[in-house]
């Protein structure tokens, strides 16, 4: 992920430039997740407006599913990252020498 920004106008240039880098930054992820939350405030709000309706029950499951595999992908995909960098860190301050 990129450098932390702290105003709502850095989000949006955060969103903004992920369209032209790889992978997911801040930005991105703060939109991800207001979104999410707006999704469920109103599937919480129609589960008690609909008593409970088996299809709404069922609808929030899948968005709670679909939030948690997303999150746990980017922390994947964020550690991964961090893995292949920090090898490649020591391999430049170290030559490697050859066998003869």
């Amino acid at each position: 992920m990129t450098k932390k920004s702290s105003t709502g106008a850095g989000v949006f240039r955060d969103v903004i430039n992920s369209i032209f880098e790889p992978g997911v930054n801040r930005g991105v992820m703060v939109v991800m997740n207001c979104a999410f939350m707006g999704l469920f405030a109103i599937l919480v709000y129609l589960m008690f407006a609909t008593r409970f309706n088996l299809h709404v029950c069922a609808l929030s499951a899948i968005a709670i599913l679909l939030f948690a595999s997303i999150q746990w992908f980017v922390k994947e995909i964020s550690a991964i990252k961090a893995t292949q960098a920090a090898p490649s860190k020591r391999s430049q301050a170290k030559p490697k020498k050859k066998k003869l």
